[in-house]
């Protein structure tokens, strides 16, 4: 049996959903695009609603449209929701009953170009499984409302909890970026905030800063500032290739010298990482 390797994750819906949902700190390392405003959710019937993404302090939320996802879906305190994310900020989304049945899908039309889902909860035909997923999803560890192919020890763990409290003292300056697709392939560069740009600028468009990593290894890199945005260009390119990075690891940028930066890259990081990694 072939796998989906989508990556997904679960909410318990409550009254208080009714404006916004919070999507899990940790998924985000799964969205490539590095401000995403609006999305897509899908229901198995083909229903369609257009949604926008709003950042605050925790990280990201499923925003202006919720309410009428919400509304036309009939959904009640208790029941679970299971977001698969299917690329392109797209995710679909299966509801299940609190008796752990999937609502069976009837189709009516909302409006012009739009259809929603309205769903029967439950049937007598229909077996109730252990857990609430189907084969159709990936089978994975899923956790505190987010899914991992990540076994640690708790010893593990701790070490690297008490490797990210070191490098996230408040007196050193410092950036934390989650990477994205385009940060490790194709175009391959990485935006830099604003206030951290503008200590390390030499030139009104173009500096060069020096990438160190955890084993004192170092690479140049160009640091170009534009209308609206500043990046990593030239050069970090092979500062991913020499370190190995992928989409979904987090690096911590700190400003140890002059226009030099140590980097920390964690494959595995906290929910407290993530968090940081999505504050704008």
């Amino acid at each position: 049996m072939k796998i989906d390797n989508r990556p997904i994750f679960y909410k318990i819906f409550r009254p208080t959903f009714t404006s916004e949902l919070r999507i899990p700190a940790y998924f985000l390392r799964h969205i490539s695009e590095e401000s995403p405003e609006k999305a897509t959710l899908k229901c198995l019937s083909g229903g369609i609603w257009n949604v926008k993404l709003r950042y605050d302090e925790d990280g990201l939320l499923i925003h202006n449209g919720w309410d009428k996802f919400q509304k036309n879906n009939q959904l009640e305190d208790g029941e679970f929701l299971v977001f698969r994310y299917d690329g392109g900020l797209q995710f679909t989304v299966r509801i299940f009953t609190k008796n752990g049945l999937e609502r069976e899908v009837k189709s009516t039309a909302t409006g012009k170009n739009q259809q929603a889902s309205v769903y029967d909860r439950g049937s007598k035909h229909k077996r109730p499984a252990k857990y609430p997923f189907s084969s159709k999803f990936p089978e994975q560890t899923r956790a505190n409302g987010e899914n991992s192919t990540e076994r640690e020890t708790p010893r593990k763990r701790a070490a690297v909890d008490k490797a990210e409290e070191g490098l996230l003292t408040p007196n050193i300056r410092r950036f934390v970026k989650c990477l994205k697709g385009y940060n490790v392939n194709k175009s391959c560069f990485l935006y830099v905030p604003k206030s951290f740009y503008e200590q390390l600028m030499k030139s009104d468009n173009k500096t060069t800063v020096v990438l160190r990593n955890s084993e004192e290894k170092e690479w140049k890199v160009n640091c170009i500032g534009r209308k609206g945005y500043r990046a990593f260009c030239g050069g970090w390119r092979q500062f991913v290739s020499g370190n190995k990075l992928k989409e979904g690891y987090v690096c911590v940028f700190q400003l140890v010298n002059a226009n030099e930066l140590k980097v920390s890259v964690f494959d595995n990081p906290s929910e407290s990482l993530l968090k940081l990694a999505a504050e704008r």
